[in-house]
């Protein structure tokens, strides 16, 4: 089973503990900096890699120190890196994230390299070998809203290769007619999971029927809104429910948790499960991501997962 992971690949600094009144001060000591992958795409690769799937990763990065960390992680879990472009021009996507003593995360992001990531970057072959194609950045990469995308997810609908979308909203376009710009890539959507945010914005609407009443135009096989600690809304479009959240573990780091959903989700479409199953294995990822319960084992125990699986039912 082959996963075709397209969308951002960003290099993650963590820095804590970091004062809320750094900017008045001169200097201050923070522990060792933490550096890891980051963004959606290259997240997803990696969960998908470590629950034994094969995976191919899609992005832009640049010709710097950042890069070069993102594909010697990427062979260590042997991801193919044949469509990662190296841009000679704009530097690799980072995120420095401010740890303060709260544990809430201030993020500082350079992502230039997004604007000039586009259809042209990806061989289409990659698509005659891989049985899902996932996108992660709707509402970020402009190439890719304006065209790119749609000819992507038709390119891949056309192979009959199921396309799974989640969204990456961003912030300076608020006004924006988004339902109207992005209906050419909805089209082509199967699976759908934005954020609550993100579907209304889409939307302009509040109410969580209201919201699938809309995408339900697309066709799509089946559409959720992630709730964060209220859990996911699905529907299959038959039917809707709303799959609780996973509480076992103690909230440590929520960054990557949506990533982390996507991943089970996914996970679970290439077992064959019914949509409802697949989300509530995206619930039970996005909570070992949250608990950092299996994060750094190189292959995740799905043991572990089998039997959170089993409290469910």
């Amino acid at each position: 089973m082959r996963v075709f992971c397209a969308g951002m690949l960003v290099y993650d600094v963590y820095l804590g503990f970091v004062p809320s009144d750094i900017m008045c001060l001169d200097s201050h000591k923070i522990n060792a900096p933490n550096v890891s992958c980051g963004g959606d795409a290259l997240n997803v690769a990696i969960s998908l890699s470590r629950l034994n799937l094969d995976v191919s990763v899609s992005g832009r990065i640049g010709k710097d120190s950042y890069g070069h960390y993102i594909l010697s992680e990427c062979k260590k879990h042997n991801i193919d890196t044949s469509n990662v472009v190296i841009d000679n021009l704009a530097p690799t996507a980072t995120t420095f994230a401010l740890i303060d003593f709260s544990g809430e995360r201030h993020f500082l992001t350079n992502n230039d390299i997004f604007s000039n990531y586009g259809f042209t970057d990806i061989n289409l072959s990659e698509l005659d070998k891989s049985n899902f194609v996932y996108f992660g950045s709707l509402m970020s990469f402009p190439k890719m809203d304006n065209g790119g995308l749609a000819r992507l997810f038709s390119e891949a609908i056309g192979r009959g290769v199921p396309t799974v979308l989640d969204a990456a909203f961003n912030d300076a376009n608020l006004e924006f007619n988004w339902l109207e710009f992005l209906s050419p890539i909805l089209k082509f959507t199967k699976y759908f999971f934005p954020s609550l945010r993100e579907a209304q914005e889409i939307t302009r609407k509040e109410d969580l029927i209201e919201i699938a009443d809309i995408f339900s135009q697309f066709g799509m096989e089946a559409f959720g809104i992630k709730l964060g600690k209220d859990g996911c809304f699905v529907t299959d479009f038959q039917q809707e429910r709303i799959i609780p959240a996973v509480r076992k573990f103690p909230i440590k780091n929520t960054t990557g948790a949506g990533d982390a959903f996507i991943s089970g989700l996914i996970y679970g479409l290439s077992r064959g499960e019914s949509i409802f199953r697949c989300v509530e294995l995206g619930n039970i990822f996005a909570a070992l991501r949250i608990g950092e319960v299996i994060e750094k084992q190189e292959k995740y125990n799905i043991n572990l997962v089998n039997e959170l699986l089993l409290e469910i039912d």
